[in-house]
């Protein structure tokens, strides 16, 4: 159980910290310095969570997992931070 929730905590930040990598990410605008550092790092904890979930899947089922849940980071958290600023925006 505890691998799991390690393998879904790697994931998360792997992903978020590839997105914050990003030229065009609308949540740290502006810090050019640390993208080499976030694109380190959100790939080291990627492989970490494929890893870790390879020792409680199968393969494929594992594989599957592991992209579909970089997915799902990579298409809320934008939004997420897009309305966060709108919202941010609309209330001053």
């Amino acid at each position: 159980m505890i691998a799991a929730w390690a393998a879904a905590l790697a994931l998360l930040g792997g992903a978020l910290c590839l997105y914050l990598a990003a030229p065009h990410q609308a949540l740290l605008m502006g810090v050019v310095r640390v993208r080499r550092w976030l694109r380190a790092t959100g790939g080291v904890l990627l492989t970490v969570a494929l890893l870790l979930l390879l020792t409680m899947q199968g393969p494929a089922t594992a594989v599957f997992t592991w992209a579909t849940g970089a997915m799902l980071v990579w298409s809320l958290v934008p939004v997420a931070i897009r309305w966060w600023r709108f919202r941010r925006e609309v209330m001053k």
